[in-house]
C-alpha cells in the first residue's frame, strides 16, 4: 500500500477561493509562487492520486480561527465517513482558550493525529500556550504533525524551527511527532545538524524543487528511512 501522508483538500463551496489565495500570498513574497496540481477539494484529490498509484492520502486540515474549530473538524469527520481512499486528521487551534477540551473530543472521536501550523495559526512551536496540548496528544497516542522551518507565503520570523522542535520533544518525550517538509522547509542544514536521528518522523512534502537530492539523500541516510514519511502536499505539489 502507498499511503501519501501529507495533503490538503478543501470543501467544495470555498476550494477555488483557497487556491487563489494561497496563489496569491505566495506570488506577493516568493520567487517560487505555488501552483495548484488538482482543483483543491476532496474529489480532485482523489483522481490525482489514483492517477499516481497512491492507495490513500492523509489530509491535515487546519483551524486557522479558533471560530472555524467545528466546522474544520466536522469535515475531516465527514472524510472520514464518506470518501474512500482518504483519511483526514482533526486540528486543534492553541490560542484557543478551549483547545484542551477541543484535543479531548478529538480523542472520542477517533480521530488518528492533529496538523498544526504555527504560521497560520500565530504562534511558537514552543510556546508555553500549546504545551498542554502536545501533553494530551501524547498521552491519547495522537500523532502531532507540524509545518516545519519556513513558509513558502511567510516572511521571517520562522515559528517551528528544529530547534523548537526538540524543546517539545525534550519536555513530552513520549509525543508522536512529525516536522513536515524533511525536518524543517529550507533548514535543511539545521535539520541535518539538529534533529537526525532524533525520535521526530519526517515528511517529504514539498521539498522536490527545493532541495539538493544529494542533501534529500544524506539526511534521510543520516536520520533513518523507516522515519522518514512520503508526502507530495497536494495540490501544491504534483
Amino acid at each position: 500500500m502507498i499511503i501519501d501522508f501529507h495533503t490538503p483538500a478543501f470543501p467544495e463551496k470555498i476550494a477555488a477561493r483557497t487556491i487563489e489565495t494561497l496563489i496569491a500570498n505566495t506570488a506577493r513574497i516568493s520567487d517560487y509562487p505555488m501552483k495548484n496540481h488538482t482543483d483543491g477539494t476532496a474529489s480532485g484529490l482523489i483522481a490525482a492520486e489514483k492517477r499516481a498509484g497512491v492507495d490513500l492520502a492523509v489530509v491535515l486540515p487546519i483551524v486557522t480561527n479558533p471560530r472555524h474549530t467545528d466546522t474544520v473538524n466536522r469535515v475531516a469527520m465527514e472524510t472520514n465517513a464518506k470518501a474512500e481512499g482518504l483519511y483526514s486528521f482533526g486540528s486543534r487551534h492553541p490560542c484557543d482558550p478551549d483547545a484542551v477540551s477541543w484535543l479531548d473530543k478529538l480523542a472520542r472521536d477517533g480521530f488518528a493525529g492533529i496538523k498544526l501550523h504555527p504560521e497560520f495559526q500565530d504562534y511558537y512551536a514552543d510556546g508555553k500556550e500549546a504545551f498542554e496540548i502536545y501533553r494530551r496528544a501524547a498521552k491519547y497516542g495522537m500523532t502531532v504533525v507540524f509545518h516545519a522551518g519556513r513558509d513558502i507565503g511567510y516572511l521571517p520570523p520562522v515559528k517551528t524551527t528544529p530547534d523548537m522542535l526538540l524543546r517539545i520533544v525534550d519536555k513530552i518525550p513520549d509525543i508522536k511527532l512529525v516536522a513536515a517538509h524533511l525536518g524543517g522547509w529550507m533548514m535543511w542544514d539545521e535539520v541535518a545538524a539538529m534533529l537526525c536521528g532524533s525520535p521526530i518522523y519526517f515528511d517529504t512534502a514539498f521539498i522536490s524543487d527545493f532541495i539538493e537530492p544529494s542533501l534529500a539523500r544524506d539526511i534521510i541516510n543520516a536520520h533513518g528511512a523507516e522515519k522518514v514519511l512520503f508526502g507530495s502536499d497536494a495540490p501544491g505539489e504534483d
